[in-house]
């Protein structure tokens, strides 16, 4: 679920339609980051995309990826410190 603001007021998103965004705002992030402020200028989707997978959160009892949460909550401050 995501939480934050709308024209008139807060509310709250949940779905792949909220998800995507967010996780495509995180990649431009990263690719900025690393090749346009050339921090990591290697940086590539392929290496993207196994950052996100790797540093998600995950429930201890649930097995991933599944239908409902895929490979895990994002984590972006986990992925930005790995990459530090």
């Amino acid at each position: 679920m995501f939480c934050g603001a709308y024209p008139k007021h807060n509310g709250t998103m949940t779905g792949t339609s909220s998800s995507a965004s967010i996780v495509a705002g995180a990649c431009a992030l990263m690719l900025q980051w690393g090749i346009a402020n050339e921090n990591y200028e290697e940086l590539n989707t392929f290496r993207v995309r196994s950052l996100l997978i790797k540093c998600c959160n995950r429930e201890p009892n649930v097995e991933y990826p599944n239908e409902q949460w895929g490979y895990g909550r994002l984590d972006l401050a986990s992925v930005l410190r790995s990459l530090i």
